[in-house]
């Protein structure tokens, strides 16, 4: 558990660090998209405890990440 709490930790962290090592915008913008699908699928396995839960529970419950990333990275594409 220790592990996945230090993983949200840097997840956290490398944004503003990659920020303030003066990276472009859209890299840090597709980060942060990354990063939040990596946070999804940590809380629901850990957090959530759906580690072991049947297949279709655990794509519904980290499923609505996706959705909004791919929403979002679209928006962001398009504008």
């Amino acid at each position: 558990m220790l592990a996945v709490y230090i993983a949200l930790m840097v997840c956290t962290m490398l944004p503003v660090i990659v920020m303030q090592a003066g990276a472009d915008m859209t890299v840090l913008v597709w980060l942060v998209f990354a990063l939040v699908l990596v946070k999804a699928l940590l809380l629901v396995d850990h957090f959530m405890e759906m580690k072991h839960a049947p297949w279709g529970w655990r794509f519904a419950a980290q499923g609505w990440a996706v959705v909004v990333v791919a929403v979002l990275a679209g928006v962001h594409a398009v504008g």
